[in-house]
Protein backbone atom coordinates (compact mmCIF):
# COMPACT_ATOMS: atom_id res chain seq x y z
CA UNK A 1 0.00 0.00 0.00
CA UNK A 2 1.25 3.51 -0.78
CA UNK A 3 1.76 4.91 2.71
CA UNK A 4 2.28 8.50 1.58
CA UNK A 5 -1.24 8.67 0.21
CA UNK A 6 -2.74 8.42 3.73
CA UNK A 7 -4.14 11.93 3.95
CA UNK A 8 -7.57 11.08 5.39
CA UNK A 9 -8.58 10.76 9.00
CA UNK A 10 -7.03 8.12 11.25
CA UNK A 11 -10.47 6.56 11.69
CA UNK A 12 -11.01 6.24 7.94
CA UNK A 13 -7.64 4.62 7.37
CA UNK A 14 -8.33 2.19 10.23
CA UNK A 15 -11.59 1.16 8.54
CA UNK A 16 -9.85 0.71 5.18
CA UNK A 17 -7.14 -1.44 6.74
CA UNK A 18 -9.72 -3.50 8.61
CA UNK A 19 -11.71 -4.13 5.42
CA UNK A 20 -8.49 -5.12 3.65
CA UNK A 21 -7.60 -7.60 6.38
CA UNK A 22 -11.10 -9.10 6.43
CA UNK A 23 -11.31 -9.42 2.64
CA UNK A 24 -7.74 -10.66 2.54
CA UNK A 25 -8.68 -13.48 4.89
CA UNK A 26 -11.66 -14.22 2.69
CA UNK A 27 -9.37 -14.34 -0.29
CA UNK A 28 -7.20 -16.94 1.44
CA UNK A 29 -10.19 -19.12 2.03
CA UNK A 30 -11.54 -18.56 -1.45
CA UNK A 31 -8.27 -19.59 -3.01
CA UNK A 32 -9.19 -23.16 -2.20
CA UNK A 33 -12.26 -22.80 -4.41
CA UNK A 34 -10.45 -21.02 -7.26
CA UNK A 35 -11.83 -17.51 -6.63
CA UNK A 36 -8.92 -16.15 -4.61
CA UNK A 37 -7.01 -14.68 -7.56
CA UNK A 38 -9.89 -12.38 -8.53
CA UNK A 39 -10.42 -11.17 -4.95
CA UNK A 40 -6.71 -10.72 -4.32
CA UNK A 41 -6.55 -8.49 -7.40
CA UNK A 42 -9.71 -6.55 -6.56
CA UNK A 43 -8.83 -5.76 -2.94
CA UNK A 44 -5.72 -3.59 -3.50
CA UNK A 45 -7.38 -1.94 -6.50
CA UNK A 46 -10.41 -0.81 -4.48
CA UNK A 47 -8.31 0.15 -1.45
CA UNK A 48 -6.10 2.38 -3.61
CA UNK A 49 -9.17 3.92 -5.24
CA UNK A 50 -10.67 4.65 -1.84
CA UNK A 51 -7.47 6.35 -0.67
CA UNK A 52 -7.32 8.32 -3.92
CA UNK A 53 -10.86 9.61 -3.36
CA UNK A 54 -9.97 10.73 0.18
CA UNK A 55 -6.98 12.71 -1.14
CA UNK A 56 -9.09 14.23 -3.99
CA UNK A 57 -6.79 12.67 -6.56
CA UNK A 58 -7.30 11.69 -10.21
CA UNK A 59 -9.09 8.45 -9.36
CA UNK A 60 -10.48 7.60 -12.80
CA UNK A 61 -7.22 7.83 -14.74
CA UNK A 62 -6.93 4.05 -15.11
CA UNK A 63 -10.46 3.96 -16.54
CA UNK A 64 -9.90 6.71 -19.10
CA UNK A 65 -11.37 5.98 -22.55
CA UNK A 66 -9.11 4.67 -25.32
CA UNK A 67 -8.77 5.95 -28.87
CA UNK A 68 -9.99 2.87 -30.76
CA UNK A 69 -9.77 4.04 -34.38
CA UNK A 70 -8.85 7.14 -36.34
CA UNK A 71 -8.95 8.56 -39.83
CA UNK A 72 -6.94 11.56 -40.97
CA UNK A 73 -6.40 13.59 -44.10
CA UNK A 74 -3.53 16.01 -44.61
CA UNK A 75 -2.07 18.19 -47.31
CA UNK A 76 1.22 20.07 -47.46
CA UNK A 77 3.29 22.17 -49.80
CA UNK A 78 6.72 23.76 -49.72
CA UNK A 79 8.74 25.96 -52.02
CA UNK A 80 12.35 27.07 -51.97
CA UNK A 81 14.49 29.55 -53.88
CA UNK A 82 18.17 30.07 -53.16
CA UNK A 83 18.58 28.79 -49.58
CA UNK A 84 15.17 29.93 -48.30
CA UNK A 85 12.20 27.62 -47.85
CA UNK A 86 8.55 28.20 -46.85
CA UNK A 87 5.69 25.75 -46.48
CA UNK A 88 2.33 24.92 -45.00
CA UNK A 89 0.69 21.77 -43.63
CA UNK A 90 -2.99 21.23 -42.86
CA UNK A 91 -4.46 18.15 -41.19
CA UNK A 92 -7.85 16.92 -40.05
CA UNK A 93 -8.00 13.93 -37.66
CA UNK A 94 -11.12 12.09 -36.49
CA UNK A 95 -10.55 9.82 -33.44
CA UNK A 96 -13.22 7.40 -32.24
CA UNK A 97 -13.03 6.67 -28.49
CA UNK A 98 -14.28 3.77 -26.39
CA UNK A 99 -16.67 5.98 -24.37
CA UNK A 100 -18.87 6.68 -27.39
CA UNK A 101 -17.38 10.06 -28.30
CA UNK A 102 -15.47 11.33 -31.31
CA UNK A 103 -12.58 13.79 -31.11
CA UNK A 104 -12.10 16.00 -34.18
CA UNK A 105 -8.81 17.93 -34.46
CA UNK A 106 -7.93 20.51 -37.10
CA UNK A 107 -4.28 21.57 -37.36
CA UNK A 108 -2.66 24.32 -39.42
CA UNK A 109 1.16 24.65 -39.47
CA UNK A 110 3.24 27.30 -41.25
CA UNK A 111 6.97 26.84 -41.69
CA UNK A 112 10.05 28.70 -42.87
CA UNK A 113 13.77 28.06 -42.85
CA UNK A 114 16.88 27.20 -44.81
CA UNK A 115 17.57 24.43 -47.31
CA UNK A 116 20.50 23.46 -49.53
CA UNK A 117 20.49 20.98 -52.42
CA UNK A 118 23.32 19.36 -54.36
CA UNK A 119 22.18 17.52 -57.46
CA UNK A 120 18.75 17.08 -58.98
CA UNK A 121 15.94 14.65 -58.23
CA UNK A 122 12.24 14.24 -58.79
CA UNK A 123 9.72 12.04 -56.97
CA UNK A 124 6.12 11.15 -57.74
CA UNK A 125 3.86 9.18 -55.39
CA UNK A 126 0.46 7.78 -56.22
CA UNK A 127 -1.32 5.70 -53.62
CA UNK A 128 1.30 3.10 -52.66
CA UNK A 129 3.38 3.52 -55.82
CA UNK A 130 6.48 5.67 -56.01
CA UNK A 131 8.71 6.80 -58.88
CA UNK A 132 12.07 8.48 -58.24
CA UNK A 133 14.45 9.97 -60.80
CA UNK A 134 17.90 11.52 -60.45
CA UNK A 135 19.82 11.92 -57.23
CA UNK A 136 20.60 14.65 -54.73
CA UNK A 137 21.77 15.43 -51.23
CA UNK A 138 19.48 17.81 -49.32
CA UNK A 139 19.83 19.38 -45.88
CA UNK A 140 17.33 21.71 -44.17
CA UNK A 141 16.59 23.47 -40.90
CA UNK A 142 12.98 24.61 -40.61
CA UNK A 143 11.02 26.38 -37.87
CA UNK A 144 7.27 25.84 -37.54
CA UNK A 145 4.36 27.71 -35.97
CA UNK A 146 1.21 25.68 -35.50
CA UNK A 147 -2.32 26.04 -34.20
CA UNK A 148 -4.89 23.33 -33.66
CA UNK A 149 -8.47 23.15 -32.45
CA UNK A 150 -10.24 20.13 -30.96
CA UNK A 151 -13.93 19.33 -30.58
CA UNK A 152 -15.53 16.43 -28.69
CA UNK A 153 -18.74 15.13 -30.30
CA UNK A 154 -21.14 12.22 -29.69
CA UNK A 155 -20.31 9.25 -31.93
CA UNK A 156 -23.28 9.88 -34.19
CA UNK A 157 -22.31 9.21 -37.79
CA UNK A 158 -24.39 11.89 -39.54
CA UNK A 159 -23.51 14.53 -36.92
CA UNK A 160 -19.78 13.88 -37.21
CA UNK A 161 -19.91 13.75 -41.01
CA UNK A 162 -21.76 17.07 -41.19
CA UNK A 163 -19.35 18.70 -38.72
CA UNK A 164 -16.26 17.52 -40.64
CA UNK A 165 -17.80 18.73 -43.91
CA UNK A 166 -18.45 22.16 -42.36
CA UNK A 167 -14.80 22.39 -41.28
CA UNK A 168 -13.69 21.45 -44.78
CA UNK A 169 -15.81 24.25 -46.26
CA UNK A 170 -14.52 26.77 -43.73
CA UNK A 171 -17.94 27.33 -42.20
CA UNK A 172 -18.34 28.83 -38.74
CA UNK A 173 -18.65 26.10 -36.11
CA UNK A 174 -19.01 26.16 -32.36
CA UNK A 175 -16.11 27.16 -30.14
CA UNK A 176 -13.48 24.45 -29.82
CA UNK A 177 -13.20 22.44 -26.59
CA UNK A 178 -9.38 22.66 -26.73
CA UNK A 179 -6.87 25.01 -28.36
CA UNK A 180 -3.16 24.32 -28.92
CA UNK A 181 -0.37 26.75 -29.75
CA UNK A 182 2.86 25.06 -30.80
CA UNK A 183 6.39 26.05 -31.80
CA UNK A 184 8.58 23.44 -33.48
CA UNK A 185 11.74 22.87 -35.47
CA UNK A 186 12.92 20.17 -37.90
CA UNK A 187 16.45 19.34 -38.99
CA UNK A 188 16.44 16.96 -41.95
CA UNK A 189 18.94 15.28 -44.26
CA UNK A 190 17.90 13.31 -47.33
CA UNK A 191 19.77 11.48 -50.06
CA UNK A 192 18.59 9.82 -53.26
CA UNK A 193 20.13 8.05 -56.24
CA UNK A 194 18.36 7.27 -59.48
CA UNK A 195 18.81 4.43 -61.93
CA UNK A 196 17.64 0.83 -62.03
CA UNK A 197 18.67 0.35 -58.41
CA UNK A 198 17.20 3.55 -57.00
CA UNK A 199 17.80 4.31 -53.32
CA UNK A 200 16.28 7.14 -51.31
CA UNK A 201 16.59 7.88 -47.62
CA UNK A 202 15.52 10.62 -45.23
CA UNK A 203 16.41 11.26 -41.59
CA UNK A 204 14.73 13.98 -39.51
CA UNK A 205 15.21 15.27 -35.98
CA UNK A 206 12.43 17.41 -34.56
CA UNK A 207 11.46 19.15 -31.38
CA UNK A 208 8.49 21.20 -30.26
CA UNK A 209 6.88 22.92 -27.32
CA UNK A 210 3.38 24.15 -26.83
CA UNK A 211 0.42 25.06 -24.66
CA UNK A 212 -2.91 23.23 -24.71
CA UNK A 213 -5.93 24.98 -23.18
CA UNK A 214 -8.99 22.93 -22.24
CA UNK A 215 -12.09 25.13 -21.98
CA UNK A 216 -14.22 22.33 -20.53
CA UNK A 217 -12.03 21.38 -17.55
CA UNK A 218 -10.31 24.75 -17.19
CA UNK A 219 -6.87 23.12 -17.26
CA UNK A 220 -3.77 24.21 -19.17
CA UNK A 221 -1.06 21.78 -20.29
CA UNK A 222 2.51 22.80 -21.09
CA UNK A 223 4.52 20.26 -23.07
CA UNK A 224 7.91 19.61 -24.64
CA UNK A 225 8.43 16.99 -27.34
CA UNK A 226 11.39 15.56 -29.23
CA UNK A 227 11.72 12.78 -31.78
CA UNK A 228 13.29 11.34 -34.91
CA UNK A 229 11.95 9.91 -38.19
CA UNK A 230 13.54 7.81 -40.89
CA UNK A 231 12.47 6.66 -44.37
CA UNK A 232 14.17 4.20 -46.70
CA UNK A 233 13.09 3.44 -50.27
CA UNK A 234 14.73 0.77 -52.44
CA UNK A 235 13.69 -0.29 -55.94
CA UNK A 236 15.26 -2.66 -58.44
CA UNK A 237 14.44 -3.99 -61.88
CA UNK A 238 15.04 -7.72 -62.31
CA UNK A 239 14.13 -9.77 -65.38
CA UNK A 240 11.82 -7.05 -66.60
CA UNK A 241 9.85 -6.85 -63.37
CA UNK A 242 9.95 -3.98 -60.90
CA UNK A 243 10.34 -5.04 -57.30
CA UNK A 244 11.07 -2.99 -54.25
CA UNK A 245 10.46 -2.18 -50.66
CA UNK A 246 10.18 0.82 -48.44
CA UNK A 247 9.96 1.39 -44.74
CA UNK A 248 9.39 4.16 -42.25
CA UNK A 249 10.23 4.39 -38.56
CA UNK A 250 9.53 7.13 -36.05
CA UNK A 251 9.88 7.64 -32.31
CA UNK A 252 8.74 10.56 -30.16
CA UNK A 253 8.90 11.42 -26.47
CA UNK A 254 6.79 14.06 -24.71
CA UNK A 255 6.81 15.55 -21.21
CA UNK A 256 3.61 17.40 -20.22
CA UNK A 257 2.61 19.31 -17.09
CA UNK A 258 -1.07 20.12 -16.47
CA UNK A 259 -2.24 22.86 -14.11
CA UNK A 260 -5.79 23.68 -13.06
CA UNK A 261 -7.54 27.04 -13.42
CA UNK A 262 -5.98 28.16 -10.12
CA UNK A 263 -2.44 27.39 -11.29
CA UNK A 264 -2.12 24.27 -9.13
CA UNK A 265 -0.09 21.39 -10.62
CA UNK A 266 -2.38 18.35 -11.07
CA UNK A 267 -0.74 15.93 -13.52
CA UNK A 268 2.67 15.09 -14.96
CA UNK A 269 2.61 12.94 -18.11
CA UNK A 270 5.43 11.13 -19.89
CA UNK A 271 4.39 9.88 -23.32
CA UNK A 272 6.48 7.73 -25.66
CA UNK A 273 5.24 6.72 -29.08
CA UNK A 274 6.58 5.27 -32.28
CA UNK A 275 5.62 3.62 -35.51
CA UNK A 276 7.02 1.23 -38.06
CA UNK A 277 5.43 0.87 -41.47
CA UNK A 278 6.49 -0.79 -44.66
CA UNK A 279 5.47 -1.56 -48.20
CA UNK A 280 6.41 -4.61 -50.24
CA UNK A 281 5.91 -3.96 -53.95
CA UNK A 282 5.47 -7.35 -55.61
CA UNK A 283 6.09 -7.99 -59.33
CA UNK A 284 3.34 -6.74 -61.62
CA UNK A 285 0.35 -9.08 -61.61
CA UNK A 286 1.52 -11.19 -58.68
CA UNK A 287 -0.11 -9.09 -55.95
CA UNK A 288 -3.41 -8.97 -57.85
CA UNK A 289 -3.41 -12.73 -58.50
CA UNK A 290 -2.74 -13.56 -54.84
CA UNK A 291 -4.90 -10.75 -53.42
CA UNK A 292 -1.91 -10.09 -51.15
CA UNK A 293 -1.77 -7.10 -48.79
CA UNK A 294 0.84 -4.62 -49.95
CA UNK A 295 1.23 -2.49 -46.89
CA UNK A 296 1.15 -2.68 -43.16
CA UNK A 297 2.37 -0.91 -40.12
CA UNK A 298 2.09 -0.55 -36.40
CA UNK A 299 1.91 2.44 -34.06
CA UNK A 300 2.52 2.08 -30.33
CA UNK A 301 1.91 4.48 -27.46
CA UNK A 302 2.98 4.25 -23.80
CA UNK A 303 1.46 6.99 -21.64
CA UNK A 304 2.29 7.42 -17.94
CA UNK A 305 0.41 9.87 -15.69
CA UNK A 306 1.67 10.84 -12.23
CA UNK A 307 -1.09 12.27 -10.03
CA UNK A 308 0.23 15.51 -8.51
CA UNK A 309 -2.65 15.69 -6.03
CA UNK A 310 -0.49 13.26 -4.07
CA UNK A 311 1.79 15.37 -1.80
CA UNK A 312 4.80 13.11 -2.31
CA UNK A 313 4.48 13.21 -6.11
CA UNK A 314 3.96 16.98 -6.08
CA UNK A 315 7.01 17.56 -3.87
CA UNK A 316 9.18 15.41 -6.16
CA UNK A 317 8.02 17.35 -9.25
CA UNK A 318 8.63 20.76 -7.63
CA UNK A 319 12.06 19.70 -6.38
CA UNK A 320 13.11 18.51 -9.83
CA UNK A 321 12.07 21.82 -11.42
CA UNK A 322 13.73 23.88 -8.69
CA UNK A 323 17.00 21.98 -9.08
CA UNK A 324 16.93 22.38 -12.87
CA UNK A 325 16.41 26.15 -12.60
CA UNK A 326 18.86 26.69 -9.74
CA UNK A 327 21.43 29.48 -10.10
CA UNK A 328 24.26 28.80 -10.15
CA UNK A 329 23.61 25.42 -11.83
CA UNK A 330 24.06 22.36 -9.65
CA UNK A 331 24.19 19.38 -12.05
CA UNK A 332 24.61 16.73 -9.34
CA UNK A 333 21.62 17.98 -7.34
CA UNK A 334 19.51 18.34 -10.48
CA UNK A 335 20.40 14.81 -11.58
CA UNK A 336 19.47 13.37 -8.19
CA UNK A 337 16.12 15.21 -8.17
CA UNK A 338 15.27 14.06 -11.68
CA UNK A 339 16.19 10.47 -10.77
CA UNK A 340 13.92 10.66 -7.71
CA UNK A 341 11.04 11.94 -9.85
CA UNK A 342 11.66 9.20 -12.42
CA UNK A 343 11.43 6.57 -9.67
CA UNK A 344 8.08 7.92 -8.53
CA UNK A 345 6.80 7.82 -12.12
CA UNK A 346 8.06 4.26 -12.47
CA UNK A 347 6.45 3.16 -9.19
CA UNK A 348 3.27 5.25 -8.86
CA UNK A 349 2.14 6.42 -12.29
CA UNK A 350 -0.91 5.01 -14.07
CA UNK A 351 0.42 3.61 -17.36
CA UNK A 352 -1.44 2.89 -20.60
CA UNK A 353 -0.01 0.74 -23.41
CA UNK A 354 -1.68 0.82 -26.82
CA UNK A 355 -0.84 -0.78 -30.18
CA UNK A 356 -2.58 0.22 -33.42
CA UNK A 357 -2.65 -1.21 -36.92
CA UNK A 358 -1.58 1.57 -39.29
CA UNK A 359 -2.32 2.11 -42.97
CA UNK A 360 -1.16 5.19 -44.88
CA UNK A 361 -1.25 6.26 -48.54
CA UNK A 362 0.20 9.34 -50.22
CA UNK A 363 -0.20 11.30 -53.46
CA UNK A 364 2.24 14.02 -54.43
CA UNK A 365 5.49 15.09 -55.98
CA UNK A 366 8.76 16.79 -55.13
CA UNK A 367 11.49 18.43 -57.23
CA UNK A 368 14.93 19.54 -56.03
CA UNK A 369 17.63 21.15 -58.17
CA UNK A 370 20.70 22.93 -56.84
CA UNK A 371 24.44 23.21 -56.40
CA UNK A 372 24.49 24.27 -52.76
CA UNK A 373 23.56 27.94 -52.42
CA UNK A 374 21.64 28.20 -55.69
CA UNK A 375 18.58 26.02 -55.17
CA UNK A 376 15.11 25.59 -56.63
CA UNK A 377 12.82 23.20 -54.79
CA UNK A 378 9.13 22.47 -54.50
CA UNK A 379 6.77 19.79 -53.25
CA UNK A 380 3.11 19.02 -52.75
CA UNK A 381 1.68 16.02 -50.93
CA UNK A 382 -1.68 14.79 -49.69
CA UNK A 383 -2.07 11.71 -47.52
CA UNK A 384 -4.69 9.63 -45.78
CA UNK A 385 -4.14 7.51 -42.68
CA UNK A 386 -6.24 4.98 -40.81
CA UNK A 387 -5.49 3.33 -37.47
CA UNK A 388 -7.29 0.63 -35.48
CA UNK A 389 -6.62 -0.46 -31.91
CA UNK A 390 -5.39 -4.07 -31.73
CA UNK A 391 -3.93 -4.31 -28.19
CA UNK A 392 -4.44 -2.37 -24.95
CA UNK A 393 -3.54 -2.73 -21.29
CA UNK A 394 -3.35 -0.45 -18.25
CA UNK A 395 -1.35 -0.45 -15.02
CA UNK A 396 -3.86 0.92 -12.56
CA UNK A 397 -3.85 2.69 -9.21
CA UNK A 398 -2.96 -0.60 -7.52
CA UNK A 399 0.18 -1.07 -9.63
CA UNK A 400 -1.26 -4.15 -11.38
CA UNK A 401 -1.46 -4.61 -15.14
CA UNK A 402 -4.79 -5.53 -16.69
CA UNK A 403 -6.18 -5.80 -20.20
CA UNK A 404 -8.65 -3.23 -21.51
CA UNK A 405 -11.35 -5.51 -22.84
CA UNK A 406 -13.73 -2.53 -22.95
CA UNK A 407 -11.48 -0.72 -25.43
CA UNK A 408 -10.84 -3.77 -27.61
CA UNK A 409 -14.55 -4.57 -27.72
CA UNK A 410 -15.27 -1.10 -29.09
CA UNK A 411 -12.38 -1.40 -31.56
CA UNK A 412 -13.89 -4.58 -32.99
CA UNK A 413 -17.42 -3.18 -33.10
Amino acid sequence: MRSDRGQGTVEYLAVVLLVGVVLGGGATAAAATGAGADIATAVPHQVMRALCIVTHGDCERDRAPCDVASASESSSWSAGVSVFRVGRDRMLVVDHRSDGTVVVTETDIRSGGLQTVRGADARIERGRRRLSLGGSLTASAVAELGDSRTWVLPDDGPTVTAFVAALGRGDDVRTADQDVRQRAFDIAVSASRGGSGAIAGTATLHGSGGVRTDRVSGTTTYYLEAGADGVLELSKTFAGMGVGASGEAAATGQLALTVDRHGRWVDLAVIASGEVSGLARLPSGVAEALNAPTSGGRRWVREAHLDLNDPGNLAAAHTALDRLLAKPPRPAAAGAAIAALARRIDEWAVVDDRVYALDRTRDGFSLNVGNGLATVAGSHESSTEHTRLIAARTRGLDGLWGGRADCLKEARA
